[in-house]
């Protein structure tokens, strides 16, 4: 993903694209210790992801934020002097009629239990928080030093159990089944948290964009797995062209480098020769012989890479196709959104199947715009995994610096 991130960057700094969303998936602490490090502040957060921070109050600077969310809004206040506690305020819990503060120790702010904590404060605050509407939060410290938190205009505090005159780190969640999201965040890159160690998490992806689709209706979505390895930059803009002046296709992909039907397409274009193997149509576009084979992508990956231009035409600079597409890079319309709402279905079936059936609209793969997907599942025991990511990323370095 270090490769992808270079590419995306780089489209930004261009001004190609406007927005990176990175939606977090991640099953090992490791990986998300990586990815919250390197991508943006948060902007959205499942109801289980533990407090991420947010940013600091003072003496002399409030802390503020624009909470969407209905209920359970969670604010922890970490004292710069207080290695060992901080105090967590929690508004509009209880079906949004009562706030509270507790104090705790460090280690609770990755959990969720609460049931024996004790409250330093209760506040009984019906209807502090607006399902619909921005929620303006204030957090200040008084001239004593006590906080006091604003919601939609209603005062919580002063806290006088409490002294922050040394100021305090803000971390923010959501919490029993609320969602979080913090709408003053418009940074270029941002983070979406999803939930934790779910199998297939990727459809409350497009349950949220379907949710604000009156937000998105004039957006160009990519979507892009996060082992694209190489993306032809010089092409980006046509491909978000033609997406945008062709509304027919309800999805339209990048000519993707390891896809088994790209690479049926290749071949029968002259792209991919022979000898590099034979790629067949996978039956309705499902798995094949290239997706279940390593030896295959490498040797598929080994040529393009030796290629001098890095283009594989395909036999027109548009083709339309029947086949189930994998979905390692394609594109829609912020206005199609509405036609997102679908659950805990496979996203790929959903989207490159069962919708453009549904609607009688094609799938289409631009030839011009050539991207690389490193590997499949059932590809990487026998895919030479560093061999190849070394190489790409060779390749982004000699491409970013033309």
């Amino acid at each position: 993903m270090e490769i992808l991130t270079n590419y995306v960057r780089a489209a930004l700094s261009a001004g190609i694209i406007d927005e990176w969303h990175v939606w977090d998936f991640t099953r090992s602490e490791e990986d998300r210790v990586w990815v919250s490090e390197n991508f943006g502040p948060a902007r959205f957060m499942h109801p289980d992801t533990p407090y991420n921070p947010a940013g600091e109050v003072t003496a002399l600077s409030p802390f503020r934020m624009d909470a969407g969310i209905g209920g359970d809004l969670h604010l922890a206040l970490l004292p710069k002097n207080d290695p060992n506690f901080f105090y967590e305020f929690v508004v509009g819990g209880w079906d949004n009629q009562l706030s509270a503060v507790r104090k705790l120790a460090r280690s609770e702010l990755a959990t969720f239990n609460r049931d024996t904590a004790p409250r330093i404060a209760e506040f009984s605050t019906p209807g502090i928080l607006s399902p619909s509407l921005p929620n303006p939060v204030a957090m200040a410290i008084d001239r004593n030093g006590h906080p006091v938190l604003t919601v939609n205009g209603m005062k919580i505090g002063p806290i006088t159990e409490i002294n922050l005159s040394g100021g305090a780190d803000v971390m923010v969640r959501g919490g029993w089944g609320a969602d979080l999201e913090i709408l003053n965040v418009n940074d270029k890159v941002r983070r979406y948290i999803g939930p934790r160690n779910e199998k297939y998490p990727y459809h409350h992806t497009y349950a949220y964009y379907s949710k604000h689709a009156n937000r998105f209706q004039d957006a160009i979505f990519m979507k892009c797995d996060d082992d694209i390895v190489y993306m032809n930059l010089e092409r980006l803009s046509d491909f978000i062209a033609f997406r945008r002046d062709n509304p027919t296709p309800f999805l339209v992909s990048a000519n993707v480098v390891n896809n088994g039907v790209c690479a049926h397409w290749q071949q029968r274009s002259g792209s991919l020769p022979i000898e590099v193997g034979h790629f067949e149509m996978p039956p309705g576009g499902l798995n094949g012989s290239l997706w279940e084979s390593g030896n295959r992508a490498n040797a598929l990956h080994d040529y393009f890479l030796q290629t001098p231009d890095k283009r594989m035409p395909l036999v027109q600079p548009v083709v339309e196709v029947k086949e189930r597409v994998s979905i390692n890079f394609i594109s829609w319309l912020g206005q199609d959104l509405k036609h997102f709402g679908f659950r805990r279905l496979g996203d790929e079936k959903a989207l490159a199947v069962d919708m453009p059936r549904l609607l009688n609209r094609p799938v289409a793969i631009y030839s011009d715009f050539v991207v690389s997907h490193l590997s499949f599942g059932p590809q990487e025991a026998e895919l030479h995994v560093d061999r190849l990511v070394s190489a790409y990323g060779d390749l982004m370095r000699l491409q970013l610096a033309a």
